[in-house]
């Protein structure tokens, strides 16, 4: 009995002086060397049931799924800041009553992006009110957060002519600013030449159907973008309206069960989009112009945002660029979820980030996985840059930091080159197994059944084509990333035996990670 209470003691002890560290001066007490990686899982094997940890796993992603296909066809009601940028322009009427009659999105503080076609009601009379952060217009449930701005100037494009189809897209300026808050945020505006391949939402307060009254609650539909001859086929073209026919800044959507509709007019065709630290940013790709009557299988046409980026900005005399848009830090934004999930976090500790200053607080500069109490495997590429190599690691919460004792490098990697881009890195301090858990490496040459790879590999998150070498690091649980072996979209010439391509489901902001040309 007192061998045991002096063990005991000895336990606590340590204990107390390892909580809240993550690395230690001295071994643990159950420090073993391993030989290979070949008995990796039974040196750090823990009580832990992780077949547990899976089957909750799979019941999230599951429950997610589910969600995610109840809401993809048809009109939805959209819940309180689910799109902070979109805005409602109203004329007021006698009896201070607001008619509502068409949709825009907030782009910066001031300015809101809509449709030319909106600038004036079937009276021939211009609008006077924006309303912002409101998903009910007949309601007081969701006012707390709601802001009612009158309109300075309504500003159509100086080419937009009412008898044609063209140039149908204005910008509205308020006479103040708009105030962030939980339910208010501008949106990003998309900048490429093509639309989005995936989903696309349209939102709007438009009539339910064909021959319907308005929406007094936001609603939200999802769309495919449509090639434009298959569109040119569906949209009637009257001569006089469309001279041209469909033009390159126009772009059509649809779906099999819903459209935009009567009222939608100026609101978003949007996308989501992250960044690396998982905040979702919306994106405006079309402004909704016109179609065919809102039935099951009509098609919308919207003005391609992408096509008068030099104008809205010369109006709103701001740059729209991501980099300005995602810097905007003051709103309420939302997080994906499935970018951040927490299954266990003993599983999450693995990952930490390279340091090349002991002040420096970036820590997403670059990554790597702890693969043993003392070492580290991350990309070559991350310690043979121009910085030199790095002398730190911190952890993945930034709560503590180990020095680099030693770098090394595979000796056939060649700066540039994605092949043998892989290295080791020793640490001068010890992993604390009670707050980090090294991450066994796949050991076979083959990718074989890796569907289910962790978010935490490398960089902080994987675009959706990355390269990892054939030394991948995985785990059996987090974020689903597909293995495509050679199969991949830059060329057979740079998928060799060394490397997997891998892809994931997850959107990131355009340009935000790039596969060099290396060849």
């Amino acid at each position: 009995m007192r061998n045991i209470f002096t063990h005991l003691t000895v336990v606590l002890t340590i204990a107390n002086i390892a909580l809240g560290q993550l690395f230690l001066e001295q071994p643990p007490i159950n420090y073993t060397e391993g030989k290979n990686f070949d008995d990796c899982e039974l040196r750090f094997v823990t009580s832990y049931d992780q077949h547990e940890s899976e089957r909750k796993l799979q019941s999230w992603v599951t429950n997610i799924e589910v969600m995610d296909l109840t809401v993809a066809y048809g009109g939805v009601r959209a819940y309180k800041g689910e799109f902070q940028h979109m805005a409602a322009i109203g004329w007021t009427r006698s009896g201070a009553t607001i008619d509502y009659l068409c949709g825009g999105s907030l782009i910066t503080w001031r300015f809101v992006l809509t449709a030319s076609h909106c600038s004036v009601d079937s009276n021939n009379l211009p609008p006077d009110t924006v309303r912002l952060g409101d998903t009910d217009l007949a309601s007081t449930d969701d006012d707390e957060s709601a802001q009612q701005i009158p309109i300075a100037r309504f500003i159509k494009h100086p080419q937009y002519r009412e008898s044609r189809r063209y140039y149908d897209i204005a910008v509205v300026e308020l006479e103040k600013n708009v105030i962030p808050n939980s339910a208010i945020c501008v949106a990003c505006v998309w900048r490429e030449p093509e639309a989005p391949e995936d989903l696309i939402d349209a939102v709007g307060f438009g009539a339910l159907g064909f021959g319907k009254e308005l929406s007094s609650t936001l609603q939200k539909v999802q769309l495919h973008a449509l090639d434009a001859t298959i569109c040119a086929e569906r949209i009637p073209t009257n001569r006089r309206q469309m001279p041209e026919g469909l033009r390159d800044d126009q772009l059509c959507a649809r779906s099999e069960t819903m459209d935009t509709c009567e009222g939608d007019s100026g609101g978003p065709l949007q996308t989501l989009r992250y960044d690396l630290l998982g905040n979702i940013f919306s994106f405006i790709v079309g402004v909704v112009s016109f179609g065919t009557p809102c039935v099951e299988g009509s098609t919308g046409v919207y003005t391609r945002v992408s096509s008068y980026l030099d104008w809205i900005e010369k109006e709103v005399n701001q740059s729209l660029s991501y980099e300005v848009c995602t810097g905007v830090n003051v709103c309420d934004r939302k997080f994906n979820r499935a970018v951040a999930v927490l299954v266990e976090p003993k599983w999450t500790n693995s990952r930490v980030g390279l340091l090349w200053k002991e002040t420096e607080t970036d820590i997403y500069q670059c990554g790597g996985l702890l693969i043993d109490y003392q070492f580290v495997i991350t990309s070559a590429d991350c310690v043979t840059s121009s910085k030199g190599p790095p002398t730190y690691v911190a952890s993945s919460s930034d709560s503590d930091r180990a020095a680099i004792e030693e770098v090394f490098v595979h000796p056939r990697f060649t700066q540039g080159q994605p092949y043998f881009d892989i290295a080791i890195i020793k640490l001068r301090k010890y992993a604390n197994l009670d707050e980090m858990y090294p991450i066994c490496p796949w050991t076979e040459r083959k990718h074989g059944d890796w569907r289910q790879v962790s978010l935490l590999a490398g960089a902080t998150f994987l675009q959706r084509q990355s390269y990892v070498t054939v030394f991948n690091i995985t785990t059996k649980g987090f974020g689903q990333y597909y293995a495509h072996g050679k199969d991949c979209s830059v060329g057979e010439n740079v998928a060799d035996n060394d490397l997997n391509c891998i892809s994931n489901s997850d959107a990131f902001i355009p340009g935000l990670c790039q596969v060099r040309n290396v060849m």
